[in-house]
């Protein structure tokens, strides 16, 4: 008879992120973040990541920190209090449009969201009190800043950068900025979608696409044509 294999126990800090990406899985993915990514476009969504959870001060590749995983946690609470003061969509003839199956389809997806992300943050915080004294610090430490800064605080998250901006359109539309041939017609594509000032000029998405590792066209001088004479 085979042995099974059994697996390495979970850090209290791997459980809490296997909790955390439970509940992510309830959310409907967008169709644009369907299928294989390039690498440049992972970039893209560790730059958001990295917006949207400021305080965390996440660094790619390396294990994660009861620092980092206590201010993530802050900033979800935080984020799901602001909710709450987000005033009602006015009627408008545009909403009426809307398919109703589709939206009780996406509040219930919403609601199942909710209801896990309270679970796994109410277990969270019960396995991080047990901890030592020292790793509970840092874990709470960080959890009070996070949470301390409200959602609508310019100061909560890099939103309000422009660069903020031109990520979100770069990974809507990353298919299409795959079809692309220059940095030049990135820049002028962005121009059409977001304004001029926002996008910057074209040294600005040179130094952005280097930053993420995106390049457009074969890599390395045109070989020369060779007119063969008689």
């Amino acid at each position: 008879m085979k042995r099974k294999s059994r697996r390495k126990p979970l850090t209290w800090l791997e459980q809490i992120i296997h909790w955390m990406d439970a509940s992510q899985s309830r959310l409907p993915e967008p169709v644009f973040l369907k299928g294989e990514f390039p690498d440049w476009v992972q970039r893209v969504a560790r730059e958001l990541i990295s917006t949207v959870f400021p305080f965390a001060k996440l660094r790619v590749g390396q294990p994660w920190t009861a620092g980092q995983v206590g201010a993530l946690l802050g900033h979800q609470l935080a984020y799901f209090h602001g909710l709450q003061h987000c005033q009602n969509i006015p009627s408008n003839r545009a909403f009426k449009k809307i398919d109703k199956r589709f939206v009780k389809r996406v509040s219930i997806q919403f609601e199942n969201f909710a209801k896990s992300s309270s679970l796994a943050l109410k277990r969270s915080l019960a396995i991080a009190s047990e901890q030592s004294h020292a790793e509970a610090t840092r874990f709470f430490t960080a959890f009070a800043k996070a949470l301390n800064k409200v959602p609508v605080d310019s100061q909560a998250s890099n939103f309000h950068r422009t660069s903020t901006k031109v990520y979100w359109v770069l990974l809507m539309a990353w298919r299409s900025v795959e079809k692309m041939r220059s940095v030049r017609e990135l820049q002028q594509g962005l121009c059409r979608c977001l304004e001029p000032h926002v996008v910057g000029d074209l040294k600005r998405i040179e130094k952005m696409c280097q930053r993420l590792g995106l390049h457009f066209g074969l890599p390395g001088r045109p070989k020369k044509v060779v007119i063969a004479t008689k």
